[in-house]
C-alpha cells in the first residue's frame, strides 16, 4: 500500500470511532463544497438543497455539520453517506480506505466476497499496466495511444492498461497467483473453458485477449470491473468489450471517469454523458474532467441518482448522427421525471468529442455544453426538421405539431412526473405549438396516473394549526427546561464536566419529555464509553430524533457567550430545585407530625431542618 503505514483495528476498538478521530471534516467536505472560514467555522452553499446565500455551516473542533436551511446535520460519516448516497457500511469503508485504517472484518460473507473481488479487479489493473508499459509487449499499444493523441500522463492517471494476445496471459501472471480461479471467475476476468481444445490454463481461460484495457473505477476511485477496446489488426467483431455483471459491477449505475472529474462536476454543476472510453479519457486530457461515459448503455434511474449527487445539470452530448428518436425519446422522459435538468448537445456530423476538442479545444467544448437544449426543445426542432421542411406549408406544420405531441405522450406515458416540471413542460408546448394550455392538459389527461395519497403524517412533526385561528406567540420555557437544556447541551461540547455534573445531577433529575431519553442515553454512555465528543454521541446514538436534539443542543451551546457559566448557573438550579424538593417534604412531615400528635421533639427536628435549609438555599438566587 502507498501512502502511511495501514492503520488496524482491534476487536477493542471500535472502527467508527477511530475513523471519527482521523477524519478532517473540513477536508471531506470540501471535496463537494466550497467553504470558506467564519470564526471558528466554516460556512458554504448546501449541497443537499438549493440556496444563493450560504446556510452550511461545519464545525471542525465539534466534528459535525449543520444546515440553517434544510436541517441536514451530522457527522463526517454522515455527510459521506448523505452525499454519495451511500449505507452507513459502505461509507465508514470508503472513509476508512483514504485513511489507512483497515476495519475489522465482522461477518458476511457478502462483505469478505466484495473486498476480495476488489482486490482481484486491482490486481488485474496492476496486471495490464504492467504489460503496457514493458518495452516490448506493450510496444504496439503505446504507439496506438499516441497516434490518438493521448499523452503519458493521462495514460496513467486512467491506468490504461494492455491484455496480451494470449489464451492465459493473465491466469498464469504471478500477479494473480493469490486468487483463487473461481474468484476470478467471480470478477468477470476468466471463463470456463469449453472443451474445444482453447487454452492451456486448466479448465480457464482469460476474457480479455489482445485488448487496451480500461479500468472501470466506482465514484471512490475503486477498479471494479474493464472494458476492453480491440487492438488494431485484430479482427474481433466486439470492438469493445465490457466485463459481465458482477457482485462489484453494474452497467447501469457506474459513470466511467467519475472518481477523477467529480471535483469539476461539482464545480460547474454540470456532467457531460458521452459515447465512449476515449471520448472520456481526451476530455479529461484536454482539461474538461466533468465528461463521463455511461458504458454504451442508454441513461436509466441508477445513473440520475448517482450524477445528482455532484451536479444540478446533465447534458447528453450525441455525435450529429446519432441523436437518435430512441435517444431523445428517453432523455425526454428523464427530463419530465427526475429531479435534475438535462439537456442536448450534439457534435457536428462525423466528429467524435475527442476529435472535436483536439480541433477546437476546451473553450469551444464548454460553450457546446453551455448551450445545450432541454429535450423539449431539442425534439421539436427535429420535428419541425422533418415534417415542416417549408415554414409556409400548413400541413406540414400540422403533422410536425401531431408528432410532437405524439412523442411527448409517449414519452410521459403513466409514469409519474413532477407536476411543476409537467405544467412548465406545457407552457413551452404550447407557445412553440399555439395550442392553449388547458387544451394540452385536457389531451394529455388520460394518461395520468391516479394522484397519489398524500404522505402520512409525521409523528414528529409539529401540529398544524387551524386555518381560522392565526398562530400565538411562541411558549416561554420554564426555569427548569431552560436549565435542562442548557446543561446537556454544554455537556456535549464540554464532555470532561460531566463527572463533577453527575455528583449533583441525574438523568433521572430531567423532566422534559423531550431531553429525558437524550439524558438518560448520554449519562449511560458517560458511565460506560468515556466522554464522547459532537461526532461521536452522532455516531453512537441510535435514534434519529435523539440525533437531530443533539444537534440542536450543540448548535445553542455554540451560540452561549460562556458555556461553564452556563453550565454552572443549571446545576445551581438543580440544586436550588432539589433543596425545594427536600424543604417541601419536610412541611408535609411536619403537617402530619401535627395531625399525628407526635411528640414536641419531632416537631422540633422538623423544624430545623426545614430552617438548615432555607440557609442553605439563602446564597442562591430564587428563580
Amino acid at each position: 500500500m502507498t501512502g502511511a503505514q495501514r492503520t488496524t483495528t482491534s476487536s477493542g476498538v471500535d472502527g467508527k470511532m477511530l475513523v471519527l478521530q482521523a477524519a478532517d471534516i473540513v477536508a471531506e467536505i470540501s471535496k463537494t463544497v466550497a467553504l470558506q472560514k467564519r470564526g471558528r467555522s466554516f460556512v458554504g452553499l448546501c449541497p443537499f438543497h438549493s440556496e444563493k446565500s450560504p446556510s452550511f455551516h461545519v464545525h471542525p473542533d465539534r466534528g459535525y455539520f449543520y444546515c440553517f436551511g434544510c436541517r441536514e446535520n451530522g457527522n463526517v460519516i454522515d455527510f459521506v453517506m448523505k452525499r454519495d448516497r451511500l449505507e452507513f457500511g459502505p461509507a465508514l469503508r470508503a472513509l476508512a480506505e483514504q485513511l489507512n485504517i483497515e476495519l475489522p472484518r465482522l461477518g458476511g460473507e457478502g462483505g469478505g466476497l466484495r473486498r476480495a473481488l476488489q482486490d482481484a479487479c486491482s490486481a488485474a489493473a496492476a496486471y495490464f499496466e504492467q504489460n503496457l508499459w514493458d518495452k516490448d509487449r506493450g510496444a504496439a499499444g503505446r504507439a496506438y495511444l499516441k497516434s490518438r493523441g493521448f499523452n503519458k500522463e493521462t495514460v496513467k492517471s486512467f491506468r490504461i492498461g494492455l491484455a496480451p494476445n494470449a489464451w492465459d496471459g493473465l491466469l498464469s501472471s504471478p500477479l494473480m497467483k493469490k486468487f483463487d480461479r473461481e474468484l476470478l471467475v467471480q470478477a468477470g476476468l476468466l471463463k470456463v473453458r469449453d472443451n474445444d481444445g482453447r487454452g492451456s490454463g486448466g479448465g480457464h481461460y482469460d476474457v480479455f485477449r489482445d485488448r487496451l484495457m480500461f479500468p472501470i473505477r466506482d465514484e471512490a476511485g475503486r477498479v471494479i470491473a474493464f472494458g476492453g477496446r480491440v487492438m488494431p489488426g485484430n479482427d474481433s467483431p466486439a470492438k469493445y468489450l465490457n466485463s459481465p455483471e458482477t457482485p462489484l459491477f453494474s452497467k447501469s449505475r457506474v459513470a466511467y471517469g467519475l472518481d477523477l472529474g467529480r471535483n469539476r462536476v461539482v464545480e460547474t454543476k454540470t456532467v457531460a454523458v458521452v459515447e465512449g472510453y476515449t471520448d472520456v479519457v481526451m476530455a479529461h486530457q484536454f482539461g474538461a474532467a466533468n465528461v463521463i461515459s455511461v458504458l454504451g448503455t442508454a441513461l436509466t434511474e441508477q445513473h440520475i441518482n448517482l450524477l445528482r449527487r455532484f451536479a444540478d445539470r446533465i447534458v447528453l452530448l450525441f455525435d450529429g448522427d446519432a441523436a437518435g428518436g430512441l435517444a431523445v425519446d428517453r432523455a425526454l422522459q428523464l427530463f419530465l421525471t427526475q429531479p435534475i435538468e438535462i439537456g442536448i448537445a450534439t457534435l457536428p456530423d462525423g466528429i467524435d468529442p475527442d476529435e472535436y476538442l483536439l480541433k477546437n479545444g476546451l473553450e469551444a467544448f464548454d460553450a457546446l455544453l453551455a448551450g445545450a437544449e432541454n429535450p423539449l426543445s431539442f425534439q421539436w426542432r427535429q420535428v419541425k426538421q422533418e415534417f415542416a421542411q417549408n415554414g409556409d406549408d400548413v400541413t406540414g406544420q400540422s403533422r410536425a405539431v401531431e408528432a410532437y405531441l405524439t412523442r411527448l405522450s409517449n414519452a410521459r406515458g403513466s409514469i409519474a412526473v413532477d407536476e411543476l416540471r409537467w405544467g412548465a413542460a406545457l407552457a413551452q408546448v404550447s407557445a412553440r405549438t399555439d395550442i392553449p394550455i388547458k387544451d394540452l392538459q385536457a389531451r394529455f389527461a388520460s394518461r395520468r396516473r391516479p394522484s397519489a395519497k398524500p404522505p402520512a403524517a409525521d409523528a414528529h412533526a409539529a401540529p398544524r394549526l387551524n386555518s381560522d385561528s392565526p398562530p400565538g406567540p411562541p411558549a416561554r420555557p420554564s426555569a427548569r427546561s431552560r436549565a435542562e437544556r442548557e446543561l446537556l447541551a454544554g455537556l456535549l461540547l464540554e464532555p470532561s464536566a460531566w463527572p463533577a455534573v453527575q455528583q449533583i445531577v441525574d438523568d433521572s433529575d430531567f423532566y422534559s419529555n423531550d431531553l429525558r431519553p437524550f439524558a438518560a442515553w448520554y449519562w449511560d454512555y458517560q458511565r460506560h464509553e468515556g466522554q464522547p465528543t459532537v461526532a461521536e454521541v452522532l455516531a453512537a446514538v441510535g435514534q434519529e430524533e435523539l440525533k437531530t436534539l443533539a444537534i440542536e443542543l450543540a448548535q445553542a451551546a455554540d451560540a452561549m457567550p460562556d458555556v461553564r457559566q452556563a453550565m454552572a448557573e443549571a446545576v445551581a438550579y438543580f440544586q436550588r430545585d432539589k433543596e425545594r424538593t427536600r424543604q417541601a417534604k419536610l412541611l408535609g412531615q411536619l403537617k402530619r407530625s401535627k395531625s399525628d400528635g407526635l411528640d414536641e421533639a419531632a416537631e422540633i427536628d422538623a423544624l430545623t431542618q426545614i430552617m438548615q435549609a432555607g440557609r442553605a438555599r439563602s446564597g442562591g438566587q430564587a428563580s
